[in-house]
């Protein structure tokens, strides 16, 4: 019998010795009358052990009738402040959307940053910083590098807090690739 992504997911865990948590469950609420029923899974791992507040969450949340979603594999590192929420992606020639201005060249040409406000945090958004993040973009594409101020999360442990993580749009469930994210997304967080 084939295992479920979770199952594949907690065995690595126990076979690195990492904590891992998990839940996978069907919430009913009122979205609309047709339709309340929310899914829900997501595995956390606590990463701990390679830095202070660094987790890897892989989440997939399902709304059908609002036909919302999300799903994702990230590592999310605590942070003690965020001044403004950004999302930022490798930088495209065709890429023309309204996007925030480091005046720094190399970002600029680099990466798309969008962002509430002009306000960019230097010691999250930095050169060195750039680089890193389109190294680990070659290996796993789509990524994005995104600050949580007092996130919202239906997972307990992003709840309440503020955050900085890299992000990709779906579930890396091989082991040597795994190994690899953390190990890319713990080293480009080690500075902050």
């Amino acid at each position: 019998m084939e295992k479920t992504s979770i199952e594949i997911l907690e065995r690595f865990a126990k076979e690195k010795g990492i904590k891992c948590s998990t839940n996978s469950n069907t919430r009913n609420y009122s979205l609309n009358q047709d339709e309340r029923f929310a899914s829900s899974k997501f595995v956390v791992f606590d990463l701990d052990y390679l830095s202070k507040d660094l987790f890897l969450i892989f989440n997939d949340s399902y709304t059908p009738k609002a036909y919302a979603s999300s799903t994702y594999c990230g590592v999310f590192k605590k942070i003690p402040e965020c001044k403004s929420e950004i999302k930022m992606s490798k930088r495209f020639w065709f890429d023309f959307r309204r996007r925030v201005k480091t005046n720094d060249s190399y970002i600029d040409k680099s990466v798309t940053i969008i962002g509430e406000n002009d306000k960019i945090d230097r010691n999250i958004v930095n050169s060195k910083m750039v680089g890193e993040f389109l190294e680990i973009n070659k290996i796993f594409e789509p990524i994005e590098l995104i600050t949580i101020q007092k996130s919202e999360s239906n997972l307990p442990v992003l709840c309440g807090n503020n955050f900085i993580a890299i992000k990709t749009n779906s579930w890396i469930l091989e082991s040597k690739k795994l190994e690899l994210f953390i190990a890319k997304g713990s080293m480009l967080f080690n500075s902050i």
